[in-house]
Order: structure tokens, then sequence, then C-alpha cells
């Protein structure tokens, strides 16, 4: 299984975007918030275009909380002063795993339909590639919609840790709810409020000096109200990969504990936003 994904520099909340078309702007990518969405006019071969400050590697691009159909396809594009480096081709959102169905003979065990679940993400990952920009062209004819809708982009390169490093087990993932349950003069039980978020706690026990110096590095591109996406068991599939996979915010403020000889422990909480 592959190590722990934390994408601390997301390229996109900088970007210059451009979109080929909007009833709200594409700027509500680079910020999160249920009234935040951008939305375009049509349903077919709709682009959202990033231009980067600066050419950076790219090898994660993230299409957060979309509303696309079953039928819908995506199509990532790595692009280097206009030129196309590296693409998906168009991909079905629903047959992807993690983010799909399980095809027999083709996924792995364990992969699901996973449109039930409460935000809908589609990951494009490549072989880290300069780039200076990036095209997303999403296209979902049969959208009962009649338009297309992302809440958040992430793009950039995340921070992994060694596979030797990675973290412990004893990872623990809570469910938070904003709901609290009151019982009236008869007796009845009432819900009060709505709306849920995740909460993962885990600790990277096995950070040798090193890599604990490249982990500070990363950690301190961003403080407790940054937004990044984290992945803590990327490419597992399935359920385990999807709820385990959202933007977060840092708990707080972090430490470390140095328990042996040149190596570090340091637990974390994240927060989904």
């Amino acid at each position: 299984m592959k190590p722990i994904q934390v994408l601390f520099d997301n390229k996109h909340d900088t970007a210059t975007l451009n979109a080929s078309s909007q009833q709200s702007p594409p700027e509500y990518t680079q910020v999160s918030g249920g009234s935040h969405l951008f939305r375009t006019l049509g349903v077919e071969n709709e682009t959202l275009t990033a231009v980067l400050d600066s050419a950076a590697f790219i090898s994660k691009v993230v299409i957060y909380g979309h509303n696309l159909s079953p039928a819908g396809t995506i199509n990532i594009e790595l692009l280097l002063n206009g030129d196309v480096e590296a693409a998906t081709g168009f991909q079905g959102v629903a047959e992807l795993i993690p983010l799909g169905r399980f095809r027999v003979g083709i996924d792995p065990w364990g992969g699901h339909d996973l449109s039930g679940l409460s935000t809908v993400s589609f990951e494009a990952n490549f072989e880290p590639t300069v780039a200076n920009a990036y095209r997303i062209t999403l296209d979902d004819p049969t959208n009962e919609n009649s338009y297309l809708e992302i809440g958040r982009v992430f793009s950039g390169a995340p921070w992994s840790p060694p596979k030797d490093m990675n973290i412990s087990f004893g990872v623990s993932m809570k469910n938070k709810t904003a709901t609290r349950k009151e019982r009236t003069e008869g007796g009845s039980l009432i819900a009060i409020g709505k709306g849920g978020w995740r909460e993962v706690s885990f600790s990277l026990d096995h950070l040798e000096d090193d890599e604990f110096e490249n982990f500070v590095k990363e950690m301190n591109i961003t403080d407790d109200t940054t937004e990044v996406y984290i992945s803590v068991y990327p490419d597992a599939g399935g359920v385990i990969e999807a709820i385990h996979s959202f933007a977060a915010m840092r708990q707080d403020g972090y430490g470390h504990t140095h328990d042996r000889a040149r190596n570090r422990k340091v637990p974390l909480t994240y927060v989904e936003v």
C-alpha cells in the first residue's frame, strides 16, 4: 500500500482561472463552502483552465465535490507554454477505482460504486510533470441538472514519506455531527441541526531526521487555517480510500517527540472542511 499523501501546497489557489462558460465564477474552486460552487452554463465539453504563477511539478489534480452523473467523463491535461505534456484522456467518473463501479477481472476486489457518498471527487495522478497550466474538460450530456458543478480543485505535488516511514497502525476516523438530540416534554426524541464532517487522527512514528526535515518544510507551507487535500490510503480502492480522502484543515498546532536516535514521532489530526 502506498504511503499517506498530503497536498500541502495547492497550486490551484493562486492560479488565474478561465472557464468556457459560467453561472458562478471559476474562482469559487479556490474557496470552500456550500455557497461557493463553480457552475457552468452547459454540460458538454465545458473547460476550466488554470494558469499558474510559475512552472511547477504537478503530479496530482483533484476535482472535489462535483455533480457529474455516472455517464460523465473528465479529461485533465497538464500544459507547458500551451503544449500538452501529459493527459488522462477522457475517463468515466463512475468507472474508476476508487471512485467508480467494480469491474470483474479488472478492478481490485473490494471496489465499489461510491456515487452515494456525501462528497464525490475525481483524482488524476501523473508522473511528476513540469507545467505552468492545466485544462480540465468536463463532458456529461445526460446530466439532469443541465449544468456542471465543481466545489474545489487541488493541484500540485503531494508530500509522502518513504514506505518504511509511513503512518503507524492506530489510524482513528470519526464522523462528527452538528446534530444535537433533545427530549420533548412528551418524551419524544427530536434532532436539532444538521451537517457532519470527518476527523482523522494518525501518527508518523518512524520519521528519520532527514525525512522529518522534509516534512517540516512542507508543513510550514501551511498553518491550521490552510486547506489541504489528504489521502490516508492512496490506491487502496473502494470505500476505504474514498472515506479517508478529503479536503481538510489541521486541527491545531503540531509537535514531535524525539523518541530514539535520529527518529521523530509526529501525531496529527485533520478535520474535513
